[in-house]
């Protein structure tokens, strides 16, 4: 790799690291979040797959689930007792950032680059990300704070465009009295999901503006060695983007810091069972499709609480 300047974390874990800020995630950090787990309930806070009532970009097109095999085909009736037997098999078609899903480091590239100063030139149509692909990240467990902004405010959501800052997060720190550790994983609840549960029930059109993380918070994930950042909204920040740059906040944490991000989580039950408990910690598991070259995938993380 070329000699670059130094950004964010670039170098910090080597001239060829892809795993960004996952590096902080260590054998006995994750030994040490089995400790947070208080009730044993989990929580998966994936949303269903399906092709209405999804929070869906019109360009990522809506997942399809398509039959191979069905029992009423009898493509099985000349196997040993086949014509008392059936087998159904499905077809998935989906976007790999549609829904709830996971930013590879590769998914935002900044002036020709990815995170550590990768060339952005060497992603291909075909094959994918040479560097820093959603292979490289692999499946990772780790401590997690939920930072529940509209119980903070006394609101079942924020308003849309409401641009979250660096005194939203401490404040919200302080109130539920919750430590922050390296190497955790920050989960921010905006209640976007709850609105657009509201808004598509009643059959009105959902916002295109969306509460969010501003730029002024990235030196809290910065300052905190946060490993990663997830969030209940469609980009983790604000919509429309903070200061009319485009994916500010991205190019940020992914490109300059190399933090994973955590898109469209259902956070709602889990912060219900948070506060029900007095605990805003819990254990996360995360593991996205290890699809060679791919800038994302969708994923069902769980949390234990």
């Amino acid at each position: 790799m070329e000699q670059q300047t130094q950004v964010g974390n670039w170098g910090r874990w080597g001239a060829e690291d892809e795993r960004g800020t996952l590096n902080l995630v260590d054998p006995k950090g994750v030994a040490a979040a089995a400790h947070e787990v208080r009730t044993g309930k989990a929580y998966g806070l994936g949303l269903p797959i399906q092709r209405e009532g999804a929070p869906i970009f019109e360009y990522r097109g809506a997942p399809q689930r398509l039959t191979l095999t069905s029992q009423t085909d009898n493509a099985f009736q000349d196997f040993p007792g086949g014509s008392e037997v059936g087998a159904n098999e499905d077809v998935l078609v989906i976007a790999s950032h549609s829904i709830t899903h996971m930013d590879a480091l590769c998914h935002v590239q900044h002036r020709g680059k990815f995170y550590n100063g990768f060339d952005a030139n060497t992603f291909r149509s075909h094959t994918g990300a040479e560097r820093c692909g959603i292979e490289k990240l692999g499946a990772f467990a780790l401590r997690a704070v939920l930072l529940d902004l509209p119980r903070l405010r006394g609101v079942e959501f924020l308003e849309p465009g409401y641009v979250i800052t660096r005194a939203d997060l401490d404040e919200c720190v302080a109130a539920q009295g919750v430590e922050i550790r390296s190497g955790d994983a920050l989960l921010v609840r905006t209640g976007h999901l709850d609105n657009f549960k509201n808004e598509t029930s009643a059959g009105r059109e959902i916002p295109f503006a969306q509460a969010g993380l501003g730029v002024d918070a990235v030196s809290f994930v910065r300052e905190h060695d946060i490993a990663a950042v997830g969030a209940d909204n469609s980009a983790i920040e604000v919509i429309p983007f903070d200061n009319e740059q485009f994916l500010s906040v991205h190019i940020a944490l992914l490109v300059e810091l190399g933090v994973p991000l955590l898109e469209h989580l259902w956070l709602t039950e889990l912060a219900e069972g948070m506060a029900a408990a007095g605990a805003w910690s819990c254990l996360l598991s995360v593991s996205p499709l290890p699809v060679t070259g791919a800038t994302g995938s969708p994923i069902n993380p769980v949390a234990i609480l």
